[in-house]
């Protein structure tokens, strides 16, 4: 009895401690991941909240309560030793498997889809009068290798590159875009109100072009919602939508394994709001010339879609604009990382981000030397990180305020007391159209 009660003792402890272990080591690990102390693979298994509660008492309280459990959730389950290591190379082994039969399929198949070819000279889609080639006949090899709830994961061949499908049914994509439609009309007219001029600019996916369904026959193409939220916006001065309306252009300017825009995809965005604005302020002048990119052959970027579906098998090298900036002001500057990337100083794990890494997260920038009188407001998200820099450097100063923060601005407050004169709403389709992250609170914008 004596023997059996120590035995129990012993495993009680000993299952204390593996418990007590991981409840201290998760957070820890967290931490210690975020300070740049410790390495840990993130594969960007984040839960989201079950509930979302709207329009009942307490509803900022109840929220709140589901976005904790969603945080504990997601912090004692990507922290748990090993398990990002161990995810990957199981879905890894799996993922070649399935590609390597997908592949035999295809090819015994003869299915074929049609890539419209675009311009791929070093400056393609800003020579509006440049030639598309004709269209060539590619054969597509797809496969899903995720579906998160939000969308739907495809690893594409032959051009190695992920794109996505919105995972929620059309009925929610319309409840959705009907409630972000007035929210932006709302923003659009006050502006109007403090005589300030309102552009409004979409980051688009591939799934908002009319090719998306040649290449993922079984999705919808998202491109009717983009059309009738474009046309649906009153009130502004300009609005466009992101160009990567032919295959070619979405593989040159928006990154293979990722829906942020490469350093070309951001010129390209850079010199279509510039000359946008500039039709009706010639003052901020010109988009400054592209003098080429910059490298880094040792940087492999695999970005959030192959984070996200642990499939590690396609992947670019890094590259950054090589641009001539006017003098900045050195306490609203943009942080240059070239030095640290070029000095091998930069996060080396599988998964890196190296997007969000390497652009600043700005909120002010000034450019003494510009004398233009013109004041920018830029209403964005991670998107805007990618240029805002780059379109702050056509005017004197550049405000930027981030929705997701969950900050109440005073609208027509701010506009007054900065002195804003142009407004630029430039956010990523998901968000702007659909509000798909539920982080997107235009009421937080107030606006009289």
């Amino acid at each position: 009895m004596k023997l059996l009660n120590s035995r129990n003792r012993i495993y009680i402890i000993v299952v204390a401690t593996i418990f007590l272990f991981l409840f201290i080591w998760c957070p820890l690990s967290y931490v210690l991941s975020k300070t740049g102390a410790l390495k840990i693979e993130d594969i960007k298994n984040y839960k989201d909240p079950e509930k979302v509660y709207e329009n009942v008492p307490l509803a900022g309280v109840l929220n709140g309560i589901e976005k904790g459990k969603a945080a504990l959730d997601s912090l004692y389950t990507n922290y748990l030793p090993m398990y990002g290591n161990i995810v990957i190379m199981l879905k890894s082994s799996s993922s070649d498997m399935q590609m390597s039969f997908v592949d035999l399929l295809s090819k015994n198949s003869g299915n074929s889809a049609d890539m419209l070819q675009g311009n791929t000279a070093e400056n393609a889609g800003i020579d509006e009068n440049s030639t598309e080639p004709a269209t060539e006949a590619v054969q597509f090899s797809v496969m899903m290798v995720k579906d998160d709830g939000l969308h739907r994961y495809y690893a594409i061949q032959p051009y190695d590159f992920m794109d996505t499908a919105l995972s929620p049914p059309e009925s929610t994509l319309r409840r959705n875009m009907e409630k972000q439609i007035p929210e932006v009309n709302r923003i659009a007219a006050a502006t109007a109100l403090s005589n300030a001029n309102f552009y409004l600019y979409v980051g688009t996916r591939m799934q908002d072009t009319d090719y998306f369904t040649e290449i993922i026959p079984n999705e919808i193409s998202t491109k009717p919602y983009l059309d009738e939220f474009m046309s649906r916006i009153e009130n502004a001065t300009g609005k466009m939508a992101f160009d990567i309306s032919t295959l070619d252009k979405r593989l040159e300017r928006v990154f293979k394994t990722d829906h942020h825009w490469s350093a070309m995809g951001a010129y390209s965005g850079y010199c279509d709001i510039i000359n946008m604005m500039n039709k009706v302020t010639p003052v901020i002048g010109q988009p400054i010339p592209l003098n080429g990119l910059i490298t880094y052959p040792d940087v492999q970027m695999r970005g959030s879609a192959d984070s996200i579906s642990s499939f590690p098998r396609f992947y670019e090298t890094f590259s950054v604009m090589d641009i001539t900036l006017p003098r900045q002001d050195p306490h609203a500057k943009v942080t240059d990382k070239s030095r640290s990337y070029e000095a091998g100083k930069f996060d080396k794990s599988l998964y890196a981000d190296h997007y969000a890494n390497y652009y600043s997260h700005p909120y002010h920038y000034i450019y003494p030397d510009n004398h233009t009188g013109r004041k920018l407001l830029i209403i964005g998200d991670s998107y805007t990180w990618g240029s805002a820099w780059l379109i702050a450097a056509n005017f004197d100063e550049t405000f930027l305020f981030y929705p997701w923060d969950n900050k109440n601005l005073n609208y027509n407050d701010y506009i007054e007391q900065n002195g804003i004169t142009d407004v630029l709403f430039m956010q990523f389709s998901d968000r702007i159209m659909f509000n798909l992250y539920n982080d997107d609170p235009l009421g937080n914008i107030i606006t009289r």
